[in-house]
């Protein structure tokens, strides 16, 4: 008998989609449980592999649109995560305080800031990528390639 061995995310108690025994009555019809469900298992596997330095899915989401979109307005950055401006405000000081994000005053409205990435931010942004491309991959590894294309239109149809 083969022992297959565990990666450290998957060493934790795994959460159950729809455990046996019990009811969840119109909860199994709704759309939108089925995907908070999916949610959590994905998130916690993002946090056992991902999330030791404190990095959230917004985080990383954050640092990977502030990278792809250098001097990117605070504001914006917002709209785009589908956040409130005190929201992104907080998301962007949890990146500024590690040093992994820095704010500039925006040269045409200076009410605004302009958020890029540090050096220190670019470093840790790679290994970064690298870290939730493979919690990607397990969390996905019981889809199909099309599977995954299919479930990926379907989301974006929201």
């Amino acid at each position: 008998m083969s022992v297959e061995r565990q990666t450290e995310p998957e060493k934790q108690a795994a959460f159950e989609q729809w455990p046996d025994g019990v009811s969840f009555g119109v909860l199994r019809d709704l759309i939108g449980y089925a995907l908070r469900r999916a949610q959590i298992a994905i998130y916690r596997d993002f946090f056992a592999s991902v999330g030791a330095d404190g990095i959230t899915p917004p985080l990383f989401a954050a640092l990977v649109l502030i990278a792809e979109n250098p001097d990117i307005n605070q504001s914006r950055l917002g709209e785009i995560l589908g956040v409130n401006r005190a929201a992104a405000k907080a998301l962007v000081d949890r990146l500024t305080a590690p040093k992994l994000v820095e704010r500039q005053a925006s040269p045409s409205d200076r009410r605004a800031n302009t958020i890029r990435l540090t050096p220190e931010g670019q470093a840790r942004l790679g290994d970064l990528i690298r870290q939730v491309q493979a919690h990607d991959a397990r969390v996905a590894r019981r889809l199909a390639p099309e599977d995954l294309s299919l479930l990926r239109d379907l989301l974006g149809r929201f």
